[in-house]
Parts: C-alpha cells; sequence; structure tokens
C-alpha cells in the first residue's frame, strides 16, 4: 500500500485515544490514495506544518476527515510561512474539508471559553491641581500629575473571574511615582442568589457620603438580591499598614421605579481608632437627561462627637447632573453642579465621594466645610475625555476659603 499521511504525532495520538470525546460523532476514513494525504505531505515538506519529530509524516493507517481537517487546521494557523503555490493548496484542503474544519472551530472555541481569555485595558491621566492657601503658608498652591494604570481581567470558570490593575502616579518634577498593585480580587458566585468579593477591592458604601474608594482596600464582601440590593464586608485600607482599622459596612438600595432608588447604609471602624460609625440615607433619580444624587448622614464616633461638643457630625451632598461624556462618542459632553455640607470629623479619612486636591491635608473634603461644586467634562475625541471642576468651598462657619476652595482639570484617555 502506498504510504499513507498521518497528522502530526501528538495530535493523531490525542485524537485517536480520545474516543469518549469523538465516539458520539464517527467520521468516515480518508480513502489510503486520496489527493490529500500527498498534499499535507507537501505542506510538511515546506515546513508549514510539523509531523513526527524529523518533521515527516509517519505510518501505513489511514486517518479520519476529523483528523485531517486537524491537520488542516494546523496549516491555516501557520499560512504565514506559505508562497503563493502552498497557500492555494491549503485553500484546496480547507475547501474540502469545510465541514470537518467548521465543527472542529466550534469544539475549540469552547474550549477556549473553559479556559478563559486574558484580556487587557488601560488608562492615562494628567491632571492639574490650584487651591487657595492662605499667604505665606509655605505650601505650594499647585500640584501636576501624570497617573497611568494598566488593567487585567479574566473569566477563571463558569462563576468566577479575576481581575487587576496595576497603578502609578507621580507629580511633575518628582520620580517617586512607583508602581504598585491597587486592585487584585476574585469575584463571583458563591452559591445561589449570592455573589461575593474577595482580595483588594473597590468599597463604595451607600450613594458615597461615608465611602466611595476605587481601590486598596483589601478584605471580603458579599451582596445578594434583585429588586432590593443588600450588600456587606469588611475590608483595610492596604496602604495604611497592619496598624490601621478594620472597616466593615453594610448597604441596602430599593429600587421603586427603574428611575428611582433609595440606598441605606452604615460604615465603622474598629473600636480602638472610633474615627466612623456613619449611618446615611440617600436617593439617586434619573429624568430626561438629567440625574439628582442626594446622601444625609450622622456620624456617631467618638472622635467625630468630640469634634463638636458631644454632638454627632453632620454632613449631606447633592448632585445634579446633565447628560455625561461618553468616551466612545467624540464632543459628547456633561455639566453638573453640587453643594456639600458636614461638620468637624465627619470624614476625617476623606474616604467620602467629594474629589478633594492633596493640597492643605485634603480640607476640601467634608469635613468643615459647605459650599457649591461647578464641573464640565467633553469628550476630546475618541476615548479622550477633559474634566474641568472648580469646588467654591468655606468652612463651615463660612469665614475662611483656605484650603478648601480649589480648581481640578484633568485629560484622561482609555486604551
Amino acid at each position: 500500500m502506498k504510504k499513507t499521511v498521518a497528522t502530526t504525532l501528538a495530535l493523531v495520538f490525542g485524537l485517536s485515544m480520545a474516543g469518549t470525546v469523538f465516539a458520539a460523532n464517527p467520521f468516515a476514513d480518508v480513502p489510503a490514495k486520496h489527493w490529500s494525504y500527498d498534499a499535507v505531505q507537501k505542506l510538511a515538506n515546506a515546513g508549514i506544518i510539523s509531523g513526527s519529530g524529523d518533521g515527516s509524516y509517519q505510518g501505513e493507517r489511514t486517518v479520519s476527515r476529523y483528523e485531517m481537517a486537524a491537520i488542516i487546521s494546523n496549516a491555516i494557523a501557520h499560512a504565514d510561512k506559505a508562497n503563493a503555490a502552498d497557500k492555494a493548496l491549503i485553500d484546496k484542503l480547507a475547501a474540502e474539508y469545510k465541514s470537518e474544519l467548521e465543527g472542529l472551530n466550534v469544539r475549540l472555541t469552547k474550549v477556549e471559553k473553559k479556559q478563559g481569555n486574558i484580556e487587557f485595558s488601560g488608562s492615562f491621566r494628567e491632571r492639574y491641581e490650584w487651591t487657595k492657601v492662605a499667604p505665606n503658608s509655605g505650601i505650594d498652591s499647585t500640584a501636576l500629575k501624570t497617573r497611568v494604570r494598566l488593567n487585567m481581567a479574566t473569566q477563571l470558570s463558569d462563576d468566577i473571574s479575576f481581575n487587576a490593575r496595576l497603578h502609578s502616579e507621580s507629580k511633575k518634577t518628582s520620580d517617586d511615582g512607583s508602581a504598585y498593585i491597587d486592585l487584585a480580587y476574585l469575584s463571583g458566585k458563591l452559591f445561589d442568589g449570592v455573589n461575593f468579593t474577595a482580595g483588594r477591592m473597590v468599597l463604595p458604601v451607600g450613594k458615597g457620603l461615608a465611602c466611595d474608594t476605587w481601590h486598596d482596600w483589601d478584605g471580603a464582601k458579599i451582596n445578594f438580591g434583585n429588586k432590593v440590593k443588600v450588600s456587606a464586608g469588611t475590608a483595610k485600607y492596604h496602604s495604611d499598614g497592619w496598624d490601621s482599622p478594620n472597616y466593615a459596612y453594610a448597604d441596602m438600595n430599593y429600587a421603586f421605579t427603574p428611575n428611582f432608588d433609595m440606598s441605606l447604609a452604615y460604615f465603622t471602624d474598629s473600636q480602638d481608632f472610633n474615627e466612623y460609625k456613619t449611618k446615611a440615607i440617600g436617593f439617586s433619580y434619573a429624568f430626561n437627561k438629567f440625574v439628582l444624587k442626594a446622601e444625609y448622614g450622622k456620624n456617631g464616633a467618638e472622635v467625630a462627637k468630640q469634634a463638636n461638643n458631644g454632638s454627632e457630625a453632620k454632613g449631606w451632598y447633592s448632585n445634579l447632573k446633565y447628560m455625561g461624556a461618553d468616551g466612545s462618542k467624540e464632543h459628547s459632553y456633561g455639566v453638573w453642579v453640587g453643594y456639600r455640607k458636614a461638620d468637624r470629623a465627619f470624614d476625617p479619612e476623606w474616604w467620602g465621594t467629594p474629589d478633594a486636591t492633596d493640597v492643605a491635608g485634603g480640607r476640601a473634603a467634608l469635613n468643615d466645610t459647605k459650599g457649591l461644586e461647578y464641573g464640565f467634562e467633553y469628550t476630546v475625541f475618541k476615548n479622550g475625555i477633559l474634566t474641568v471642576q472648580y469646588n467654591d468651598m468655606k468652612d463651615k462657619n463660612g469665614t475662611s476659603p483656605d484650603g478648601r476652595r480649589n480648581l481640578i482639570t484633568s485629560l484622561s484617555y482609555s486604551f
């Protein structure tokens, strides 16, 4: 009998041994003198596909059409090595085994989905900050920062995914912006109706008044519910070290309509620190092209009471936004105006929603402050958004804007 062509050594044995996989779909053998054997041998001789260790094909037995399709898929994957004549031969083989190749591709697609693919993305941001400071204070009123983030995401199984992010930010004229992992967490289905997140994660609580930070929390949380959504967890902020407090939270969100929902939230730290025992209630309402959001809270921790003559520290914010910049749509934009007011020590570590500058200890956060916030965002080019925000703030008594009145502008690009 004329010497026949088999599949690559590993593939022939792998496919021939995998009887349980293909038993339900047997294929007829390719006849011993079929032209495709010579065609595959020619491609092997050209180095486009590999056979046994010396690059040749061996064996006297015939192969199934499915096995032949597997060999041809190998040739297709290396078609960049082929000359014009060999490419024509690959096309001829592909046409001959079209249905088998389609079946093989379906199987390979299913295998790839089970194994998961790693997806990468990222963002770049250039940010300028100006803060009003007292004359002769010795504090630099401006800062220019560069931030780069690289994201990784993969589906580990049908129920579990993994996400991570590499973060680096540095001020201009400084090279101290070391890179570190600010997100690295598993998330998915814990059991029916209950999902979990564990690792270095985000920690938004309620509408963000008590805590709305999007990185660096080491801990775990669960969430469940459909119309009434409940979330609870515990975490430690990583950059503060192991001596930092443990935080715990719980919140509930109820959607009265698709456009209107309300939230209840509780956020507390460990007893040794006693900076947070914050209860908050908030809502979000979308109408026409506007979104109105607000939240009110009280902090009954010992530190907050000491700063307010034994009373709980109170704070609230509201924000009305029209439309919004969409990175995928050039020239889209959004504008907003907000108001916030807070007693001393309402948010000692400034975990809350308002965007504050680093100048003067972040006093634009929700501590001893009140005033208006104005913002504008615009998609300059695809995935590139320009944001301008001015915070016209003073201390709660309305006597000093130092450290509270500030301007923040940034240009961010996602890829």
